[in-house]
């Protein structure tokens, strides 16, 4: 009020900026003329219009986001952010670093961590177990694997392509990030759906990419089933050869065009804050359409730069590996998605019965999306 406590002379000379700021000063109003009222009663409504108009862009709800660090596989929230997608949407978004996926249940359950990037199959497992998360958006469209064979191994069979190029990896040593969960599962699928029997190959647990690199250089395993960036490194750096490529459709044709991961929420999160979670999936919609766009690849690569430092690449080779993986992203989670990754679980006997969409997707999530104009 100090700003609008000044002499009736002074307030006179400017009495249009003191009545846009609603002052309310009696004196100043009992004052004007008939004119003067009306001139005033329109800066008033022209003043509370504006702050009507203004008020859904600055209020700013808060939530924090678990990602990968230096994968790729979380692109969409990181180009949200850095494009600033979540702010135009009236969202104040923490990126919280969480190293795998089920620490990403563990937070996304205990409430520590609003949304969090996972897989269908824990998605699927957690629900099961009854924590209170579902998803509320796609991630990718496509499952961003490649199954890479070591350098000096015989592939006779590789320009025939899948699935005969799976014969010259019978009998071989296939590395894989953990026993007995999905990626395990799928390297089981690409040997059993070419015509041999999963025990036809000795599987080894070998961890994360980093760990499975050395493993591979040794000669420890002739195999491993990776998210990028390893594929690309093995190509750049002469280190392998990629023999099956799941995110170009190549292999088993129950993994082509198949979501591999996507974006959860605590059923509080849900029914408390579904505003929240209305803005965190426009957000993310906005970033795939952003860096779908060609024009913007460029830009896109640069961002991610920024958080997937990887030295064995160039620059050359890092724009590729960054288009490459571009289509396999998508907001989207079908029923086919949710149905076979609950399939490949009772399966493998890790589900009793099968889990439907419905079942583990919020009823707010795109089944299909395609971006406007």
């Amino acid at each position: 009020m100090k700003a609008c406590s000044r002499s009736w002379a002074t307030t006179q000379r400017s009495a249009a900026p003191c009545a846009t700021t609603v002052c309310g000063e009696r004196g100043v109003v009992r004052s004007t003329t008939i004119r003067g009222r009306k001139q005033m009663r329109r800066h008033i409504m022209a003043g509370l219009l504006a702050v009507g108009l203004a008020a859904p862009a600055t209020a700013q709800d808060k939530a924090s986001v678990g990602y990968y660090p230096g994968a790729l596989i979380s692109m969409p929230v990181l180009v949200a952010s850095e494009r600033k997608f979540f702010e135009k949407n009236g969202l104040t978004v923490e990126l919280v670093p969480v190293a795998s996926g089920p620490a990403m249940t563990s937070a996304v359950a205990s409430g520590s961590v609003t949304f969090v990037n996972n897989s269908w199959d824990n998605l699927i497992l957690a629900v099961d177990k009854g924590l209170p998360v579902r998803a509320v958006a796609g991630s990718t469209v496509k499952v961003p694997f490649a199954l890479i064979a070591r350098k000096g191994l015989p592939l006779p069979h590789l320009a025939e392509g899948y699935p005969a190029d799976i014969k010259d990896l019978v009998g071989k040593n296939w590395g894989v990030l953990a026993l007995g969960v999905s990626v395990h599962f799928m390297a089981q699928t690409i040997l059993t759906d070419a015509g041999f029997k999963a025990s036809d190959a000795t599987f080894l647990a070998v961890g994360l990419p980093n760990t499975a690199r050395p493993a591979l250089q040794r000669g420890t395993v002739d195999t491993y089933l990776s998210i990028e960036p390893l594929p690309s490194i093995v190509a750049a750096n002469n280190e392998g050869t990629v023999v099956v490529d799941l995110a170009k459709n190549q292999g088993p044709k129950v993994f082509h065009d198949l979501g591999y991961n996507g974006w959860w929420a605590s059923s509080a999160t849900l029914k408390d804050k579904p505003e929240v979670v209305a803005r965190f999936t426009k957000s993310l919609e906005e970033s795939y359409c952003w860096f779908s766009r060609p024009e913007n690849l460029d830009e896109v690569v640069t961002l991610m730069k920024k958080y997937v430092k990887v030295p064995d690449l160039s620059d050359d080779a890092f724009k590729t590996m960054v288009k490459g993986l571009l289509p396999t992203f998508g907001p989207e989670i079908t029923s086919r998605t949710i149905d076979i990754w609950s399939k490949l679980l009772v399966d493998n006997k890790q589900l009793a019965a099968s889990k439907t969409r419905q079942d583990v997707v919020a009823p707010t999530a795109r089944e299909s999306f395609r971006c406007p104009g």
